[in-house]
């Protein structure tokens, strides 16, 4: 299938429509007979049923219920007293630090610039006694956050111990908006920059160019923008992040709608603004939404070559429709598809192990991710084929230059990256920090401010020794009372050892020094490095990747993760 454009809308006149929800219901002149007959049934339950039911408990239940036979994983009913809440989020601050809430207090794990506990003397390793006057023992990571953040301008008091300090330390921070920087930035090699974008926040497209202009006056000549784990956020952004490297004119993403009136073609304003310089772009499954959107535009315009593993497949758009009595509906009203007309969304049904984005079940399991850091152990294999589910076959489509790619939800890489297979002892020792749900890398981080207060004289190309290690994992014990094996620890000390030695570096030299520690390890970012030392244009890239899926493997792949 070749590119085709539809109705293209000038993008701000897009999002003006998009934000006001698209379209509103329609009233109907009078009760149809199937609206008479579930009154009817509400009526007969309200009156008869053997335990007392309000009419209105049974007509929310009869919505959720008919939202739930959708078979939509995002529709919703928003009550009004919810939308309420929501509405006033937006006048709510909070203070710009990293916690983790234990037994006996709150600790400090980072500060973010540029916040209002860095405008005072907060450190990494504080402890947090009393928020308020009162005391945060016991408190849960919930009950942590929600002291801390308040409304806007207003002071809260926090109360510290400070090791080193005979007195506790009082302080007044003023909450305030909190801004994240969406980007980590940072030279691979002489000529190769890496950018990880964390999420499509707000000023993403601006800090990302630039961290590209950092890097390109540090030597660039290549570029690897990492969006593995990157669930998305505001498709503005997207738009203007995919902007940055396509040609005025070019398509972004096409909207499809019900109705035809409600579909719509995101393009590219701009010229593209790094001409010629190759990009690869990394995605695994936790790559989602807006992510999606920019890896299949520049990849169905030949832009970037797309490595690692099929993507998420979140693209579907949800609409918020206004109701009677301040409640609101959030529906699924359109679809989304890349330039070469690919359905980037991916079906997922009752009990076949996947989840929407958002759910419980798919933060619970990025957190875990996140938590064990299993994301910074990912090793690739260069597969000729993308590998679908079993038994799923994938649909052909064609880029801007006759290249082929693959739908069938979600964004399947030009070159398949998988990760590595767990050793057996790793694999337990997982089991056993989740069994015990054990916070490993906040708990590494806050050993890791500990270890280089008391050891500032570390230097930076430091390494995990096993004393250094045994001292981690008596500390995990302590706080914890995990007790590991050490049997099973020694067979997964690597895996230990990197995870501790990611921590350390955060921790003493900045979060740059970590960030590099897991890139050095990836071998996905290291497959990125090999092509584009060998590239010195897109075009050349392309190609290499096409060399590269012709190459035969003998490796088993297994099922895609």
């Amino acid at each position: 299938m070749k590119l085709s454009s539809s109705w293209t809308v000038p993008v701000a006149a897009l999002f003006a429509v998009l934000a006001s929800g698209g379209w509103l219901l329609q009233e109907s002149a009078g009760p149809s007979a199937s609206e008479a007959l579930l009154e009817t049934v509400v009526r007969r339950v309200s009156e008869n049923f053997v335990e007392e039911v309000s009419a209105q408990e049974l007509y929310d239940k009869a919505i959720d219920g008919l939202l739930f036979e959708l078979g939509d994983p995002y529709a919703a009913f928003i009550r009004a007293e919810n939308q309420t809440t929501a509405l006033l989020s937006n006048s709510y601050g909070g203070v710009g630090m990293r916690i983790l809430a234990e037994e006996d207090g709150i600790t400090v794990l980072s500060i973010i610039p540029n916040s209002p506990s860095s405008a005072i003397d907060l450190r990494p390793a504080d402890r947090i006694v009393e928020v308020d006057g009162e005391s945060t023992v016991g408190w849960s990571q919930v009950e942590a956050v929600s002291s801390l953040r308040g409304p806007k301008g207003e002071a809260v008091s926090v109360t510290v111990r400070r090791d080193g300090e005979p007195e506790l330390l009082k302080f007044s921070i003023v909450r305030d908006d909190v801004h994240i920087v969406a980007t980590q930035s940072l030279m691979l090699s002489d000529d190769v920059g890496y950018v990880y974008l964390q999420q499509f926040s707000r000023r993403a497209t601006q800090e990302l160019q630039v961290a590209i202009n950092d890097l390109l006056a540090r030597g660039a000549g290549s570029l690897v923008l990492d969006l593995r784990y990157n669930q998305g956020g505001i498709l503005r952004e997207a738009v203007e992040i995919a902007d940055l490297m396509l040609g005025a004119g070019d398509m972004v993403v096409d909207t499809r709608a019900r109705d035809p009136r409600d579909s719509y073609t995101f393009t590219a304003p701009g010229p593209d603004r790094y001409p010629g310089l190759p990009v690869v772009v990394l995605v695994n499954t936790w790559s989602a939404s807006a992510s999606e959107i920019v890896a299949g535009a520049l990849q169905d315009h030949d832009r970037a070559l797309v490595l690692g593993t099929r993507t998420f497949g979140k693209g579907v758009m949800q609409s918020v429709f206004p109701l009677p009595g301040g409640n609101y509906l959030r529906l699924t009203t359109g679809t989304w598809y890349t330039p070469s007309g690919r359905s980037i969304h991916r079906s997922r049904g009752e009990g076949d192990g996947t989840f929407a984005l958002g759910s419980d079940e798919f933060n619970d399991a990025v957190s875990e991710a996140v938590q064990l850091g299993m994301g910074s152990t990912d090793g690739f294999v260069a597969d000729r084929d993308p590998i679908p589910d079993e038994g799923e076959e994938l649909q052909e489509f064609e880029t801007v230059s006759g290249r082929i790619v693959y739908g069938g939800g979600g964004i399947v890489p030009d070159i398949v990256v998988r990760p590595d297979t767990l050793t057996v002892a790793e694999q337990d020792l997982r089991q056993v920090l989740l069994d015990s749900e054990v916070p490993f890398n906040d708990l590494a981080f806050r050993f890791a401010v500990g270890y280089h207060r008391d050891h500032p004289d570390l230097r930076e190309d430091f390494r995990v020794t096993p004393e250094l290690r045994s001292e981690f994992l008596d500390y995990l014990a302590e706080k914890t009372g995990a007790t590991l094996d050490s049997k099973l620890v020694d067979a997964a000390d690597e895996l230990v050892d990197f995870q501790l030695s990611r921590q350390l570096a955060a921790a003493a030299f900045g979060e740059d020094a970590g960030l590099r520690r897991a890139v050095e390890r990836s071998r996905q970012v290291s497959e990125a490095v090999r092509l584009l030392k060998r590239a010195a244009s897109p075009e050349e890239l392309l190609a290499l990747a096409e060399q590269t899926r012709d190459e035969p493997t003998d490796q088993s792949l297994g099922p895609e993760s």
